[in-house]
């Protein structure tokens, strides 16, 4: 069982809830684990908006809490439950949303859009993880970027593997390097994997290119742009894009290109397990 955070230095676009969705929805639909996503970022709904298509409607109750948290349900609900030491594995998927039963579920982030909030209840996801770590196999987590403060700090070295996500971005790449040196403690090599998003084989920003740069003997992996997924993702599309590459009798389409990405990636993650020596 593991821990696994999503996280990247800059605070510019870095692909990493693209890649953490993608790559959790793939090793559920193509292993045998039981997995728990959870987005833990601020006023961004795009994890959820991948799964689920979002109802507008004016919510008079929200309005009056100029929003902040509704703790009946949701990421809102599983803090108030740690917040009362009550957040067993039962409780924990009380408050998911199933994307394959048995195989992923997901915690969609917390709606409030009051910062302040936000970091309060960011400060009990510590032992939400460490809860969930005892139910799921796999906790994928997408982690708030930049270390601005102590909570997302806690979260990383709670953590057992750490993908360092930046994308085809000079300054990206140079931040890696940095924050890497600057952080030994908490950006532990053994933990980390580097993972490019948004590549183009067809420029000089590649994966080799990419890999020389940053002083790794092994080829980075990779989550490559791609139009059919990006377009899923916004239109609560990503379980659908995966069951149905699956079936694909096309090998060399695009769409099969970017899955084996994934895939590589994804066997990178269980590599590193095994050699953490951390089992699922």
């Amino acid at each position: 069982m593991a821990i696994i955070g999503f996280w990247s230095g800059s605070k510019k676009e870095s692909g990493q809830t693209v890649s953490i969705s993608a790559i959790a929805t793939h090793m559920a639909v193509e292993h045998n684990y039981k997995i728990l996503l959870i987005d833990a970022t601020f006023d961004d709904d795009t994890m959820e908006r991948g799964f689920w298509k979002i109802e507008k409607k004016k919510d008079f109750a929200k309005q009056v809490n100029k929003g902040k948290m509704d703790i009946a349900s949701g990421a809102e609900g599983l803090v108030s439950a740690v917040a009362s030491n009550k957040a067993t594995p039962e409780v924990i998927t009380n408050f998911t949303r199933v994307v394959f039963r048995n195989r992923l579920d997901v915690v969609c982030g917390l709606k409030t859009k009051v910062y302040a909030d936000f970091r309060k209840s960011l400060m009990l996801y510590k032992d939400l993880v460490k809860a969930a770590d005892k139910y799921y196999d796999l906790v994928f987590i997408d982690l708030p970027k930049t270390l601005d403060d102590e909570v997302t700090k806690t979260l990383l070295e709670t953590s057992h593997i750490i993908v360092y996500n930046f994308t085809k971005n000079l300054k990206q790449a140079d931040e890696y390097l940095e924050n890497m040196e600057k952080y030994p403690e908490i950006l532990v090599k053994e933990k980390i994997i580097p993972l490019l998003s948004n590549s183009d084989e067809d420029t000089v920003y590649n994966v080799k290119n990419y890999t020389r740069y940053i002083g790794e003997k092994r080829e980075i992996c990779t989550v490559p742009y791609n139009t059919s997924f990006v377009k899923n993702i916004s239109e609560a599309g990503i379980a659908q894009f995966f069951l149905t590459t699956r079936l694909s009798t096309k090998l060399n389409d695009k769409n099969s290109e970017f899955v084996k990405c994934v895939e590589k990636m994804s066997k990178r993650i269980e590599e590193k397990l095994k050699e953490l020596k951390l089992k699922t």
